[in-house]
């Protein structure tokens, strides 16, 4: 294997469409992936591209995956198969209700380097009360109060709390968005789905 500072991680979409349209247009968007095996020393090239469709259920969770272009490795496609099935997405809507839908995802694979970030999050469901939130962090208010007030998610029971992540794992808004923090640096609202999340790099 190569070295372990490197994974595999999904760094562009080249395109992607619902095979069943949506009368409002709504199709899923990728809030969290499943890191994909890493890339045995046989292989010969450093990136290729991955078209695959999948069956995403009103949940958000994938329930099918089929392969149509892989790395040409029958042990490694299964495996990556396998990790996609574990992503999350938002659902696809129609009228405003959640459906399952199959989704076809074409996107290019490449290494990057392992970024293992200490983290917190404040999740709100509007932008209203994020653009609120962030000001009041803007004005001293704690983090972690404001998170156990304001977060919809379970880690308001942690202040926010997420612990040491690997942001290889959100999109690439998002990684963008938060690569670069510094300790106790935190991010604008960044609108994650149908939510709006606020980012906090904590001390190790």
């Amino acid at each position: 294997m190569r070295l372990a500072i490197f994974l595999l991680c999904i760094v562009c979409f080249v395109g992607c469409s619902s095979m069943e349209q949506t009368s409002d247009g709504s199709v899923p968007q990728l809030l969290l992936k499943h890191p994909l095996p890493p890339i045995p020393e046989s292989f010969s090239r450093l990136s290729f591209d991955l078209d695959v469709v999948l069956f995403i259920l009103e949940d958000g969770s994938v329930s099918k995956a089929r392969l149509l272009k892989g790395s040409d490795d029958a042990s490694w496609d299964s495996l990556a198969i396998a990790s996609i099935k574990q992503w999350r997405f938002t659902p696809a809507r129609t009228e405003n209700q959640p459906i399952s839908t199959w989704f076809h995802l074409r996107t290019k694979v490449r290494y990057a380097k392992l970024q293992i970030m200490n983290l917190a999050e404040i999740l709100c469901t509007t932008p209203e009360e994020s653009d609120s939130v962030y000001e009041a962090i803007e004005h001293g208010h704690d983090f972690g109060e404001l998170a156990m007030r304001y977060s919809v998610d379970p880690s308001r029971e942690m202040k926010g709390i997420l612990g040491e992540v690997n942001i290889n794992m959100y999109p690439e808004n998002i990684y963008k968005s938060i690569e670069d923090l510094a300790i106790n640096g935190y991010t604008k609202p960044i609108k994650y789905g149908d939510l709006y999340v606020i980012f906090k790099r904590l001390e190790k």
